[in-house]
C-alpha cells in the first residue's frame, strides 16, 4: 500500500479535494459557538514563528501566531499544526488523511457540545495543507479531592467521543488536564476507520453504562435530522462515504444501547508511550 505511487498520489489528490471541500464554509463552520474567534484566528492570523515537536511519530510542529491566547491573553496564541507532509504511512489508514480526521474529530465533539477536543481547524500553513490545533496549556497544579466526580464524568464524556469516532488510539498521554479541572483529549487522528478498531486506555468502562447527561446530548442529536444531516455533510467533505456511514451507524447504535462497548483486554489496550 504505502509502495503504491499511482496509490499514493491518488489519496495526496483526494485529499487535497476533501482539504479545499472542507474550506468552502469557513474555518469555524460545526465549531462550537465559544470556539468560534479562536478557530478563525487559527485560519487566520499571521504566523510569527514556527518549531518543530520532536515527540510523536508524524512530524509535528508549533506555530506562534500574532493574536492571543484565548484563554490566556497575556500569552501568545499558540497551535499544534500536523501537515498531511509530515504524515508517517500506516498500514491501516489511508495516506495523507490523518489531518482531515483530527478536524473530523473536533466537529463531533462540537455537535455534542461536550469542549473537550480543543478548537481544531484546517489550515495550508507552512509546509502545506494541515490541521491546527489550539495548544493548551496544562494546569499548574494537581487537581483536588473536590474535582473527582467532574474529573469521572469528562473522562467517560471522552470515552463517549472515542466510541463514536472509533478511536484507535486513545493513550493517556492524550488527555491533558487544564485550568479548572478540564479535560482535554488531543491527538485524534487515529479515527472514523469503517470497522471496528476502538483502543483506549479508558478500556475499563466496557460494559457500563453511560451517564445520563451524556447520553442526553447524544439523543439529541441523534434526533434531530437537521443537525445529523448537517454534521454528516461536513464529515463527507473530511472522510470517505464509507467511513461517513459508519460513523451514523455507531450514533444509531449507541443511542440504541447507551453502553460503552467491551473491548478485547489485549487489542483493545493503546500501544502508550513510556
Amino acid at each position: 500500500m504505502a509502495g503504491d505511487s499511482g496509490g499514493d498520489a491518488e489519496n495526496v489528490g483526494r485529499g487535497r479535494s476533501r482539504f479545499e471541500a472542507a474550506l468552502t464554509e469557513g474555518p469555524a463552520g460545526g465549531g462550537r459557538q465559544a470556539d468560534v474567534e479562536t478557530l478563525r484566528a487559527l485560519a487566520e492570523a499571521p504566523i510569527e514563528g514556527t518549531g518543530q515537536l520532536l515527540y510523536g511519530s508524524n512530524a509535528v510542529f508549533l506555530i506562534e501566531f500574532d493574536a492571543p491566547d484565548p484563554d490566556l491573553p497575556d500569552e501568545p496564541l499558540r497551535a499544534v499544526y500536523k501537515p498531511t507532509r509530515g504524515e508517517r504511512p500506516l498500514w491501516d489508514f489511508p495516506r495523507h488523511t490523518l489531518y482531515l480526521r483530527e478536524t473530523a474529530t473536533y466537529l463531533v465533539d462540537a455537535a455534542l457540545d461536550l469542549g473537550h477536543v480543543p478548537p481544531t481547524t484546517l489550515r495550508d500553513g507552512p509546509l502545506g495543507p494541515g490541521s491546527v490545533q489550539l495548544f493548551v496549556h496544562p494546569a499548574e497544579h494537581d487537581p483536588g479531592p473536590d474535582d473527582a466526580d467532574s474529573l469521572e464524568l469528562q473522562l467517560r464524556q471522552v470515552a463517549l467521543l472515542d466510541v463514536l469516532v472509533n478511536n484507535a488510539d486513545r493513550k493517556r498521554a492524550h488527555l491533558l488536564v487544564t485550568q479548572g479541572a478540564r479535560v482535554r483529549a488531543i491527538d485524534n487522528a487515529l479515527t472514523f476507520l469503517p470497522y471496528p478498531r476502538q483502543r483506549t486506555a479508558l478500556i475499563a468502562l466496557g460494559g457500563t453504562q453511560i451517564p445520563r447527561s451524556a447520553e442526553a446530548r447524544l439523543r439529541a442529536l441523534a434526533d434531530d435530522a437537521a443537525r445529523m444531516n448537517a454534521l454528516s455533510a461536513r464529515l463527507a467533505r473530511l472522510l470517505s462515504s464509507e467511513e461517513v456511514d459508519a460513523f451514523v451507524h455507531r450514533v444509531r447504535e449507541l443511542t440504541a444501547d447507551p453502553v460503552y462497548p467491551v473491548l478485547d483486554d489485549w487489542d483493545g489496550r493503546p500501544f502508550e508511550w513510556w
